[in-house]
């Protein structure tokens, strides 16, 4: 039996209601996508690769018939550990540097390797997987916002225009969403672009899985048994020099008009990322990213009691 939604922008999604009911309890969800409506050929997106792999360019694996796509700040080293991991990398780029981007960048995205895989990918895509590790875009503004505060020195149009001559490199999340809403986030900064990919939008590949980062730890298991891969543990992925501390407990008052720092990547203990909203603030994120709450199925609305 199969269920169907129709989209907004006149796509139809269809789920696999028996794969779906597989990985329901973590909001892990399976779809096929029609490709009835569909602008631009296969091969004149082939012939234009900058359009499908501009930032952040996806993981092809050529072996396991899987294409990796994923999002700055909603999971990006955990996602990538996970891939190099089943495609015999993994090992290797932590040897290069500690740092998984560093091997991706590189090394990976410029190797016959990749570049072969993708000329496959376009060939067939048919035959390949998507995998897209996807978080709420509620959660994802405040890592964007801390994420500014500690790399002032890649902001510097941001820098500019929140903080101008202060010496303090200091401005609020209510600051930097204003900000936000005077750019084009398909194609900003991919610390707080849109987490909706241009290949999502121009060509429907065979199947594609969802992965909620914040179930990831119980979802990522059962992926790997339905896809027929070998079965890793998802805690070897957490690990990162670059995550910032995050506060427990319940939400304080209200502190999306304050001011921040986390200048100290090491010692930033970011509160409970409730905190940083009203109602207002709410809307706002949700009008900023409204392509990936459509798309992705979260919540328009913040539960305030459930983490």
């Amino acid at each position: 039996m199969m269920g169907s939604d129709r989209h907004s922008d006149g796509y139809e999604s269809v789920t696999i209601m028996a794969t779906y009911k597989v990985f329901d309890a973590v909001t892990l969800r399976t779809f096929i996508t029609s490709r009835r409506k569909r602008n631009k050929s296969i091969h004149q997106i082939a012939a234009n690769l900058d359009s499908v792999t501009y930032g952040p360019q996806p993981i092809v694996d050529l072996r396991n018939k899987i294409v990796l796509l994923w999002s700055a700040k909603a999971g990006s080293v955990f996602a990538i550990k996970w891939m190099f991991k089943h495609m015999g990398l993994l090992e290797e780029a932590l040897a290069f540097h500690p740092w998984i981007h560093c091997y991706r960048m590189k090394v990976f995205c410029g190797s016959d390797r990749y570049k072969a895989a993708v000329e496959d990918f376009f060939q067939s895509p048919l035959s390949y997987r998507v995998i897209k590790f996807v978080r709420s875009p509620f959660k994802r503004a405040v890592s964007s916002y801390v994420y500014v505060l500690q790399n002032a020195e890649r902001n510097s149009d941001l820098v500019e225009t929140l903080v101008g001559a202060e010496e303090k490199f200091t401005f609020s999340f209510n600051q930097f969403l204003g900000y936000l809403g005077t750019i084009d986030l398909r194609h900003s900064d991919v610390h707080y672009r849109t987490q909706t990919h241009q290949l999502e939008r121009e060509l429907s590949p065979g199947s594609v899985f969802l992965l909620n980062l914040d179930h990831s730890m119980e979802s990522l298991p059962k992926l790997e048994s339905y896809l027929g891969l070998p079965q890793t543990d998802p805690q070897q992925y957490r690990i990162s020099s670059h995550h910032a501390t995050r506060s427990l407990g319940a939400p304080a008052q209200f502190i999306g008009d304050q001011l921040f720092e986390f200048s100290d990547r090491g010692q930033a203990s970011v509160p409970d990322y409730r905190s940083f909203y009203n109602r207002d603030l709410e809307q706002r994120v949700y009008h900023l990213y409204a392509e990936d709450f459509l798309r992705y199925g979260f919540s328009t609305v913040i539960n305030r009691r459930d983490p």
